[in-house]
């Protein structure tokens, strides 16, 4: 009961901090004045999925299977370990030694295929020149991270279970705040006006304020 009280202070908590990481990345998002090539390939490749996703397929299989290894992984990331994984079709379980908020929200926060795409492109880059395979690459990163953004949506929409475990409103602020920061990550490696660092303290500095004005009004 008290840790359910704690979580539920700390997710009223974070809704400062989300409205303040929302205007921020408004605000870079705003700051982009050109598109480059690169960031038309990005596009087109987050519009490719969104058009598959609503009106063609789900990719359910592909999406339960980095979903299940996401959770194995941050197992054993945490000192864990994983006794059995299980997927199928529609769903699937992994039985491991240890759960905590990271082992279960940790496939809604990490963009499983984006990052192995990422790791693959710089991998291969040591041993072949994968810059004329660079277009295809942002394609991808597109590609996967609206898929990953898609499925976070869907299981936010259906109540997950890992969700609930961890407090469905903390769950749901968290997820939204490291997406956003992954987003405009991605983001600002392809558009020049878009400035992580600015997004990060400009974050920052809307929360402060949004926290002293709140503790002015309250206590003041």
């Amino acid at each position: 009961m008290l840790i359910r009280a704690l979580r539920f202070i700390v997710s009223i908590l974070l809704i400062p901090v989300s409205i303040a990481f929302t205007i921020s990345f408004y605000s870079g998002i705003s700051s982009i004045k050109t598109v480059s090539e690169s960031g038309l390939v990005f596009i087109l490749g987050a519009f490719s999925y969104s058009i598959l996703h609503l009106l063609i397929i789900k990719l359910d299989f592909l999406y339960v299977s980095v979903h299940e290894l996401t959770h194995a992984i941050a197992t054993l990331f945490s000192g864990g370990k994983v006794r059995k994984i299980k997927i199928r079709a529609k769903e699937g379980s992994v039985k491991t030694t240890k759960a905590n908020i990271f082992v279960m929200l940790a496939p809604y926060l990490i963009p499983g295929y984006t990052l192995f795409i990422a790791f693959l492109y710089f991998g291969l880059s040591f041993f072949m020149d994968t810059a004329r395979y660079s277009d295809l690459f942002i394609f991808i990163i597109g590609f996967t991270l609206m898929f990953h953004l898609a499925y976070t949506a869907d299981s936010i929409r259906g109540k997950q279970s890992d969700l609930i475990k961890t407090g469905y409103l903390f769950s749901i602020f968290s997820i939204y705040i490291v997406n956003l920061v992954v987003i405009f990550f991605i983001i600002n490696l392809l558009f020049k006006e878009a400035i992580f660092l600015d997004f990060i303290s400009g974050a920052y500095e809307k929360s402060k304020d949004f926290y002293y004005f709140s503790w002015r009004q309250l206590f003041l």
